[in-house]
């Protein structure tokens, strides 16, 4: 390709360039990544500087850097550069024209709040699917970000279109967002789940995390709110589209429930109300956050001109979305043991509210969970407070501590802890979960809360393979060792 056709929607604040018809083979912020005659843009990350890196990039073959300021190492290599505003956002729109701009030649559905953005996509693509759409579905569950990197996201679209993908649902972080990965993308339709405290070591403070959420809806043709979020103003307030909302028992709301009942695990049914029709919801997903999840997916649907029949099927056939409150099979075992991704105050409540409300009257609740280092500290101790309040027994933990000391993080979780009520530390997560499994009495619910699909630990060594689920087997198989029941 031409550098010319790059630099579709780029402003070019100054260059030394005289040709733009020159050849590109290529385009990446990563270093690893350079060859012969690729683009290279200098990112300013949060510890490294990626213009530092201009003079050694050119040795691998870069025959253009895309800067934010020209510094002496571009000076010095002479290297053609084209400085730009925000070099991010550049990076995502190159991507974009590298692969032909397959985003244009998709419908692109995002799905963004703290919370309950997996289990929204996994609801919507099996109505997408029932529909007859052909869809990818990217997020939490593929492993690694939430929102992938421009370089591998727009390869990916373009992928997906080439072997006949139509729909691509996705998952919005807010870090993707604020950090203008996305950039370019114009979506067909966006939902805002929910916003409670996560993330505030990066966002600061919940007003920043709003309105990072709210640039999803900036580009976006139709925009779903939870009309029962304190922060739905917010996050609305950057529409250029029609807006839509949703809520539990809001009449005001555009969709609303009536009818609702519960069957503990088995699921719930409820009336998905609005102005001139009624939708039947049947769902095998229990808990609360399950009926703003299933809501907001029929809801969004039904906008986007689904057929309500299709959507009642289609929620009737979503099981279990994998690390969401996800049951261990565990034969051997005289009690239950779940999994789930839960690493927020408001998840973790939620999860376990979710579990008291089910649990036979005698059932236990044992928690185990911890925090994950370098992240947002105001939440250890809170998470203590909630795992303290709604659990009977509480296990704390390690989980992810990256450079940080566990130790250092759990002394932080156990300010929140009641230490008046039954509670224990073990900083080996392995060694948690084998106490967790070789201590539970009969008939009680054990929750490992935290890591969910993640199948790894990541510490100060790095990162290596983990599964809490082949943990709590193995912890099993040796406790009931020569029982067949």
């Amino acid at each position: 390709m031409k550098l010319y056709n790059y630099l579709e929607n780029v402003e070019v604040i100054e260059t030394n360039i005289t040709r733009f018809d020159m050849d590109i083979s290529g385009v990446t912020s990563r270093t690893d990544e350079v060859k012969d005659r690729y683009i290279y843009v200098c990112i300013k990350g949060l510890t490294v500087d990626g213009h530092s890196y201009a003079g050694e990039v050119k040795k691998k073959g870069a025959v253009l850097v895309v800067v934010e300021e020209v510094n002496d190492i571009i000076k010095n290599n002479e290297l053609p550069y084209i400085k730009v505003k925000n070099s991010r956002a550049v990076l995502a729109l190159m991507c974009s024209a590298h692969n032909g701009h397959p985003e244009r030649e998709l419908r692109m559905i995002a799905v963004t709040g703290t919370n309950g953005k997996t289990s929204t996509c996994r609801i919507l693509s099996e109505i997408y699917r029932k529909s007859g759409s052909s869809v990818l579905t990217l997020g939490t569950l593929d492993g690694g970000l939430t929102t992938r990197d421009p370089e591998d996201f727009f390869s990916t679209l373009r992928s997906a279109f080439n072997n006949g993908i139509d729909t691509v649902i996705m998952e919005a972080s807010s870090h993707a967002l604020y950090l203008d990965k996305l950039c370019g993308v114009d979506f067909d339709g966006a939902i805002f789940t929910n916003l409670s405290s996560e993330h505030l070591d990066f966002h600061k403070n919940m007003e920043d995390y709003s309105l990072a959420k709210a640039k999803l809806f900036s580009v976006s043709k139709f925009g779903l709110y939870n009309f029962d979020d304190e922060f739905c103003d917010n996050v609305s307030s950057q529409a250029v589209g029609r807006k839509y909302t949703y809520s539990f028992c809001n009449k005001d709301a555009d969709f609303y429930i009536s009818n609702f009942e519960e069957y503990k695990t088995d699921g719930f049914s409820y009336d998905l109300v609005t102005k001139n029709d009624v939708i039947k919801v049947k769902s095998k997903l229990c808990g609360t956050f399950n009926v703003y999840n299933t809501m907001c997916a029929c809801a969004f649907a039904y906008c986007d001109g689904i057929d309500k029949e299709i959507i009642e099927q289609a929620v009737l056939c979503v099981s279990n979305v994998k690390g969401r409150l996800e049951k261990v099979e565990l034969k051997k075992a005289p009690f239950t043991v779940y999994i789930d991704y839960a690493h927020s105050p408001d998840a973790l409540e939620k999860v376990l509210l979710c579990i008291r409300n089910f649990k036979a009257e005698e059932q236990k609740i044992t928690v185990l969970f911890g925090c994950g280092g370098d992240r947002d500290r105001t939440k250890r101790r809170v998470m203590g407070q909630i795992a303290s309040r709604l659990a009977d027994f509480v296990i704390v933990t390690s989980d992810n501590s990256r450079s940080e000391k566990p130790c250092d993080i759990i002394s932080e979780i156990m300010k929140g802890i009641d230490k008046e009520r039954p509670h224990i530390v073990i900083e080996n997560r392995r060694e948690a979960i084998e106490y967790a499994m070789m201590t539970a009495k009969d008939n009680d619910i054990v929750l490992l809360a935290g890591k969910g699909h993640e199948e790894y630990e990541i510490d100060a060594l790095g990162k290596r393979y983990f599964s809490e689920k082949e943990i709590a087997a193995d912890a099993v198989n040796k406790r009931f060792k020569g029982n067949d029941n």
